[in-house]
């Protein structure tokens, strides 16, 4: 929708008013400006005029963000309200999770315990290193004097009859031989052990590491149960209570920066062409109908949304001087994306612009006798159009 709103010299930017506590529903819309009365008689004026194409919109946050848990349980403690100032890290919320401390203990006790048996495993498992490295040279000794005896046995014995001359020396060999079976008994049994107790350390290790996991994954669980201020901001809601339920990644509330704002608008897609990055925007806040403040595009969406079964294409306005801005979320706000700005111009209600055939004209009061009087027009609209000839600031005009 195209139209033209006049501005009188004094409707430049006024002083802002002070800041606000703010506002988390839109008011509802500004009244317009109204057509001269009937009847009445108004003075023509400079002043300044825009043309413009108008659009709703809502004041929102360009640092905003969603509160949420990231684990399912049933809200114990809420720290905030609506309206609340507060500071990144603040404590928002908070989860039941006596379960979750219970779980933890369990799996923290357990990595305990399984790290103390590894590092016992372990020493052992180190321990039979020397063990049979000792049972080695013992095996090697006693294998080295079976067979000494034995040679000595066979150089007295060397026939079956001969034994009974060697009995002495046999005796010695199956000394040396029964030395030498212990030894190699003990050998093969620390090998073996060692072997089991290496199977410990590994099991001993995947255990330490499975509880230690496990315990890990609980705290981030149970951290995950504190929900904190992910920014310095205003909490806009809280839409849960204690008791209540909650999903993990469900939303219960919203935070945004009051000091960075902007307007979010859904412009008609007849009306998008008309619309480009930087463009000078004006913009009245509900509840602050006196005050205007510019800004400008900062953002056109590339593709359009469906609003109110139309085609709408999304448009974020920046203010021009933060500063100057009250601090209202989520308020309502008329924007008026102008087209065309001229200043100083010569400006009369719009309705009291008459035609007669090409001719337009209007009455004038002069002298206490009504003429009509011809006009040329520039720029007009609903309310106010610029004259270009034919008549005088401070002249006095009819409304028929």
């Amino acid at each position: 929708m195209l139209f033209v709103i006049g501005l009188g010299i004094a409707a430049c930017d006024g002083t802002p008013a002070p800041r606000a506590i703010p506002t988390f529903a839109p008011r509802p819309t500004t009244t317009p400006t109204l057509p001269a009365a009937k009847g009445g008689i108004v003075k023509v004026a400079r002043g300044n005029l825009m043309q413009t194409i108008g659009a709703r919109g809502r004041v929102s946050s360009v640092r905003e963000s969603f509160l949420f848990f990231n684990i399912s349980g049933v809200v114990s403690n809420l720290n905030v309200a609506a309206g609340d100032q507060v500071k990144q890290g603040a404590p928002i919320a908070q989860l039941d999770a006596f379960q979750l401390e219970q779980d933890l203990n369990l799996a923290n006790y357990e990595t305990a315990r399984t790290d103390l048996l590894l590092k016992q495993a372990h020493a052992r498992l180190v321990s039979y290193d020397f063990k049979i490295e000792t049972t080695s040279t013992l095996y090697t000794r006693t294998l080295d004097l079976r067979n000494q005896t034995f040679q000595i046995y066979k150089l007295k014995a060397p026939m079956p009859s001969d034994h009974i001359r060697a009995i002495d020396e046999y005796t010695k060999y199956q000394q040396a031989e029964e030395a030498f079976m212990r030894a190699a008994a003990e050998l093969n049994s620390l090998k073996t052990e060692k072997q089991i107790t290496a199977l410990d350390v590994d099991l001993y290790t995947k255990l330490h590491l499975y509880h230690q996991k496990r315990a890990e994954s609980l705290q981030s669980r149970l951290n995950g149960a504190k929900l904190v201020a992910p920014l310095n901001g205003l909490v806009i809601s809280i839409d849960k209570n204690v008791g209540d339920a909650v999903t993990a990644f469900e939303p219960i509330g919203a935070i945004a920066d009051p000091s960075q704002l902007q307007v979010e608008v859904s412009v008609p897609e007849t009306d998008i062409p008309s619309v480009s990055l930087n463009q000078a925007v004006r913009i009245v806040l509900d509840g602050f109908p006196n005050n205007s403040f510019a800004g400008k595009v900062k953002e056109i969406a590339s593709r359009a949304s469906i609003f109110q079964g139309k085609n709408v294409y999304r448009v974020l306005i920046a203010f021009d001087n933060q500063t100057q801005v009250p601090a209202t979320l989520r308020t309502g706000a008329d924007v008026a994306f102008v087209l065309q700005a001229k200043d100083d111009v010569l400006l009369v209600p719009t309705n009291a612009i008459q035609t007669d055939g090409l001719t337009r004209y209007v009455n004038v009061l002069r002298e206490g006798k009504v003429e009509r009087v011809p006009v040329e027009i520039g720029a007009n609209g609903s309310t106010q159009t610029e004259i270009v000839s034919g008549l005088n600031e401070g002249e006095q005009v009819l409304i028929p």
